[in-house]
């Protein structure tokens, strides 16, 4: 558990990784028409880490969306994310008698701490954080899986489906 604020800013500095490789050409796309631009689940995954940590700190969710576009006004939204994330001071357990509500699509989610935590900010963060990943893959952007978790490593040009399944 005192990992939490590691783990946001760990993924947060790979979205950043992700974000400074994406052209200007690619924020606007989606995988489909009725899904969020690439643009847009950056910016909701950098709200993510907020939404979770601030309620365990008891404060009042603070958010650096803005409506501003393109890509430095994401880059300032994770930057000023990663800023607040590192000055504030790390969560040492679960107080799993307080229950934290907040919004999921469109009802109401209430859940306890750790929940609210494990099964609704990380996911929601990898999940806006693997749609820019996958829209940035169909534009053509050279990133692997490395860029997204910190930790795979391929040599340039490495292709799987090039691969031998035996």
């Amino acid at each position: 558990m005192a990992r939490l604020k590691h783990t946001l800013i760990h993924h947060l500095t790979q979205l950043k990784t992700m974000m400074t490789r994406m052209p200007a050409s690619a924020l606007p796309c989606s995988l489909a028409p009725d899904m969020f631009s690439l643009e847009k689940h950056a910016k909701v995954a950098a709200n993510f880490a907020l939404r979770g940590y601030c309620p365990l700190l008891g404060v009042a969710t603070v958010s650096f969306y803005n409506d501003k576009e393109g890509k430095q006004a994401v880059l300032s939204q994770i930057e000023a994310t990663l800023a607040y994330l590192a000055a504030a001071p790390e969560i040492e357990g679960y107080q799993d008698q307080r229950q934290i509500t907040d919004t999921a699509g469109l009802i109401d989610v209430t859940l306890c701490e750790s929940e609210f935590i494990e099964r609704f900010i990380l996911p929601n963060l990898l999940f806006h954080m693997g749609m820019v990943y996958a829209i940035g893959k169909t534009q053509g952007v050279a990133l692997s899986k490395g860029d997204f978790d910190g930790f795979h490593h391929y040599p340039p040009g490495f292709c799987f489906s090039q691969v031998s399944q035996a």
